[in-house]
């Protein structure tokens, strides 16, 4: 009997050590497994930072570039304005002087008027006092009589003279 108890301990010795062999196998295999995931994992997580990385210097590089195209930007528009702003004070110039102008414009057309008015009546008088003139030199030559002391035609009326006429200024 104690060579089946011998037999029988080596199969059931046998037995555990194929099961305990079997778990071990197993193990490993779920290990193998577990390690093939975190491989996996970890390579994706590489390619994932890999990516996150390029994208942040893609990033970087889009915003430098923005913000030198805002800086420009801004230095236009500031430019713009400026230039906007000299175009309208010269033209509020150009309008004070064009008023300078208008008004310089009325005052000389109207003192062109007056003169006009005044040569006007003068050229009147003066044709008035040739007409005398010419009446007194044809009765002088007619008739070689003393004028008389109250009217001397071939002088001027010192009323209508020019000389003693105020002239507006």
């Amino acid at each position: 009997m104690a060579a089946n108890n011998r037999s029988s301990g080596k199969s059931g010795a046998g037995r555990a050590v194929a099961r305990e062999l079997d778990q071990l196998k197993k193990k490993v295999k779920e290990l193998a497994l577990r390690l093939e995931r975190e491989v996996k994992a970890r390579e994706l997580a590489a390619r994932l930072a890999a990516e996150a990385k390029k994208a942040q210097e893609q990033l970087t590089r889009e915003i430098k570039a923005l913000r030198e195209q805002g800086r420009k930007m801004a230095s236009e528009l500031k430019s713009a304005i400026t230039d906007t702003n000299k175009r309208k004070q010269t033209v509020e110039e150009a309008r004070g002087k064009i008023a300078e102008l208008r008004a310089e414009l009325g005052r000389r057309t109207a003192d062109l008027k007056h003169k006009s008015e005044e040569l006007k009546k003068l050229a009147g008088e003066s044709a008035h006092r040739a007409a005398a003139i010419i009446r007194g030199a044809g009765q002088s030559a007619a008739e070689p009589a003393q004028p008389s002391a109250g009217s001397r035609p071939s002088e001027p009326d010192p009323e209508d003279s020019p000389s003693h006429k105020p002239t507006p200024t």
